[in-house]
């Protein structure tokens, strides 16, 4: 076996056969550029497709898609102004905006909710014990309420032999501008496509964005499990992440990898972007409907929609381009 030095690189020749050593590692990083390219091109028309099933799903849902806990953004809320006769020790209140009722019995008998308020009725409480029920005679779910009006409702316990009366009341809101909302998430994603097409290092863009649209998932399933009191707050948590429990660890893991000049990281960072803007598509009812399930201000819950849809989208439009002109690029390295 021999060898010789070239401007290539060293070639070693062994049985008439050479093999060259010197541009090995660039070769090879050619090679993984242009499969991250043909990865981009496929994932790219497999994020179409998948913006485009989950946009008629949204289209063609129920207006009361459900959020964490199963709560449900409406167009009012509901509360409770009077429990007559006044027993001592028994407490009903109207939580997460009226969506349940929770009755706390500190009486020294039982109390009955008698039925007519759904499959959660009837119901009887004992002695110290606490029940919370969604009743449909006071949920503002699935009902339409103009704003500033008020629909009264009435449900009536058995308090051990004693009637108890309880009323409340339904108080319509003012609904948001959802064209501006939608307008707003689109215009997110399609700039910064078109950044992405003028910058240089659109790879950094892309995941600086998806960063972007993590946090604001984050902040958001976060808000959403706070807002529910009718379950463990963990539980709540994990199933209000649902697959962004993959998604974020993807868009996180892949950003840093993208920073180390990594191809594939770009690849993580679109598909977890895909996953999150997919999952939030429920969420826009927060665009049509003035009482949301979030704890914190309205606007907040969907400027956050706005991000985690909006850059969701564009990073995973944007990044099939990003990868092929990185590909690209490395082919003309070799």
């Amino acid at each position: 076996m021999t060898d010789r030095l070239s401007p290539r690189g060293v070639t070693l020749r062994s049985g008439g056969r050479a093999v060259m050593l010197g541009r090995l590692p660039l070769v090879r990083a050619g090679a993984a550029f242009r499969f991250a390219g043909r990865a981009g091109a496929t994932f790219g028309r497999l994020v179409l497709v998948l913006l485009a099933v989950a946009g008629t799903v949204a289209a063609t849902a129920s207006p009361a898609a459900a959020h964490a806990g199963g709560l449900t953004a409406t167009d009012s809320r509901s509360q409770v102004v009077a429990v007559t006769p006044a027993l001592p020790g028994l407490e009903v209140t109207a939580i997460e905006d009226g969506a349940r009722l929770r009755l706390r019995n500190g009486t020294t008998g039982p109390v009955t909710i008698p039925a007519g308020g759904g499959a959660a009725t009837p119901a009887t409480v004992a002695p110290g014990a606490e029940h919370t029920w969604i009743d449909d005679r006071a949920t503002p779910d699935g009902r339409t309420v103009a704003a500033g009006e008020t629909v009264p409702w009435t449900i009536v316990l058995d308090a051990n032999g004693t009637p108890v009366t309880v009323d409340g009341v339904l108080t319509g809101e003012t609904r948001p501008a959802a064209a501006l909302w939608w307008a707003a998430a689109g215009l997110t994603g399609i700039a910064l496509v078109l950044l992405a097409r003028r910058l240089r290092r659109a790879d950094l863009l892309l995941a600086g964005a998806g960063t972007v649209a993590t946090l604001a998932s984050i902040v958001h399933v976060t808000g959403s499990t706070l807002a529910v009191e009718s379950a463990p707050i963990a539980g709540t948590f994990l199933s209000a992440a649902g697959i962004n429990l993959l998604a974020w660890p993807l868009i996180i893991g892949g950003t840093v990898t993208a920073l180390r000049g990594r191809a594939a990281g770009i690849l993580a960072v679109c598909g977890g972007a895909a996953l999150t803007a997919v999952f939030v598509l429920p969420d826009v009812t927060s665009f049509h409907r003035p009482v949301l399930p979030f704890a914190g201000p309205a606007d907040l819950e969907r400027i956050l929609v706005v991000l985690a849809l909006g850059l969701g989208a564009g990073v995973a439009v944007a990044g099939a381009g990003v990868l092929r002109d990185l590909a690209h690029k490395a082919e003309g390295k070799v």
